[in-house]
């Protein structure tokens, strides 16, 4: 391992991991907090690490060959920050009316947004795929969060289920792509694909739909949207 890594690239993270924790503690131990202010402390939070994300703009680098940090990273690091700030704000009245512990629900808010940044910065296949589940998973957990509600238990499982199946059409053209071009990153890939025999382009076409299907499924994106 590379102690010589430059951690402070992912400080908008480290901002959105340490403020979920909070939030969860906050709810914890400090009672009298209302959990309308928990919803304006977690935006806080989002909000905070969209304006870390500036930090980086106009920068051309890497975090171990697994991140890249440019300015498209810090545009979706902001973008998602402010869709983080929204949905904190938005779920704020039925945070309040709905549910009994608020400071899980705002950090799994946070946590979605952190898995939504890796993903974006993510420079190869494995990287986007873990932060993919790191989304994934909150999400679950966020759909089926008002546990006495009988809708929120079937959504939350129905989109469980549809995100494993999702989840290993994704791994298939994972695995696919490696098979033919050696390699999960996204450079190495798009060089592999200026190979001109008949059998490597349609295995890769191949692994590309699969990965592009899963992803659909996942984001219900059309025409998968229709099945989820």
């Amino acid at each position: 391992m590379d102690l010589n890594l430059d951690w402070s690239l992912l400080a908008p993270e480290y901002v959105l991991a340490g403020w979920a924790g909070m939030v969860v503690l906050l709810d914890l131990f400090w009672g009298r907090l209302r959990k309308q202010q928990l919803a304006y402390v977690a935006a806080a939070g989002a909000l905070a690490s969209a304006l870390t994300a500036l930090i980086w703009v106009n920068e051309d680098t890497n975090f171990a060959n697994l991140i890249d940090i440019n300015n498209y990273t810090a545009l979706f690091r902001v973008f998602f920050g402010l869709i983080g700030v929204f949905a904190c704000l938005a779920s704020a009245r039925f945070v309040n009316d709905r549910l009994l512990h608020a400071g899980e629900y705002y950090g799994l808010i946070l946590l979605s947004v952190l898995g939504a940044n890796l993903m974006a910065a993510a420079s190869e296949l494995l990287t986007a795929y873990i932060s993919l589940e790191l989304l994934s998973f909150s999400l679950y957990v966020l759909t089926s969060y008002a546990k006495f509600d009988l809708r929120s238990n079937e959504g939350g499982l129905k989109y469980m289920l549809l995100g494993a199946f999702s989840s290993a059409i994704f791994l298939y053209g994972i695995s696919m792509i490696y098979g033919v071009s050696g390699s999960t990153r996204f450079s190495e890939i798009a060089a592999a694909l200026s190979g001109d025999t008949a059998g490597f382009d349609m295995a890769m076409f191949l692994g590309l739909v699969l990965i592009i299907a899963g992803l659909g499924f996942k984001v219900a994106a059309v025409p998968f949207h229709m099945w989820t």
